[in-house]
């Protein structure tokens, strides 16, 4: 499951987890993703967000070139 928000939203949900798991110094929770436009990060088992909750992510249009 995935949570869909703005890409501040996202990475302040990283953050949140991140510091709450104390993961290691560089390390964290997830990064956010990008896709036409609107911004997802995945949903951690222990932490809720007010942000849209979505199964999963939406199909990516990836133009091999």
């Amino acid at each position: 499951m995935y949570y869909k928000g703005t890409n501040k939203e996202c990475i302040n949900y990283d953050e949140f987890v991140t510091g709450n798991e104390k993961y290691l110094k560089g390390d964290n929770w997830a990064n956010p993703i990008e896709i036409d436009g609107s911004w997802y990060i995945l949903k951690h088992e222990k932490y809720t967000s007010e942000m849209e909750l979505v199964n999963e992510l939406p199909p990516q249009n990836l133009e091999l070139e």
